[in-house]
């Protein structure tokens, strides 16, 4: 072999693995970015599912103090002042309780985000903390505070409507 095939073979040899090189760098790059963007999109998916679960975690807390919200019909059926005054004490305790649960989820809510659909869990738990404390007021659901109460739990209702419509947008995809 002559000097200048040497060289040529020399060249030929380099320049392969100078290009073995690129490519060997290049897929790592991509594999890497591949990797990144996948990590990326289970992160996201993760932080929507929980998204997801605290929103509907509050929004059967809120149906069950509705329910309780609700039952002030099945006191005007009562037949006795005396038979009304119990069942509104029931009420009381179990909205005490459904209150709590509000509290608690909402909280969860503020956890997760996004800002719009923390403002609305807010107002939706301000206006059952309302409707909650104008419910106590009432002792046999004949009195005055009976209208503030049906206007708060009115506001309650249409808060949890509210607050659907922002969490649905919230977790569209697309």
């Amino acid at each position: 072999m002559g000097d200048g095939d040497w060289w040529a073979a020399l060249l030929t040899g380099a320049a392969a693995l100078g290009g073995s090189w690129i490519t060997t760098r290049g897929n790592t790059r991509s594999v890497r970015v591949e990797a990144e963007v996948g990590a990326h999109a289970g992160q996201v998916a993760e932080a929507r599912n929980r998204r997801r679960d605290a929103y509907r975690d509050l929004s059967t807390a809120v149906h069950a103090l509705s329910e309780v919200f609700w039952r002030l019909e099945v006191v005007d059926l009562a037949a006795t002042r005396e038979e009304r005054t119990e069942l509104l004490g029931q009420m009381h305790g179990a909205s005490r309780r459904c209150v709590s649960e509000v509290t608690r989820t909402s909280r969860d809510v503020c956890l997760e985000g996004p800002a719009s659909v923390v403002k609305a869990a807010r107002e939706l738990h301000r206006t059952a903390v309302d409707a909650h404390l104008l419910l106590v007021r009432l002792h046999d659901g004949t009195e005055e505070p009976r209208s503030a109460y049906e206007e708060a739990y009115r506001c309650f209702s249409e808060q949890h409507v509210g607050f659907l419509d922002v969490a649905r947008v919230a977790l569209e995809v697309g």
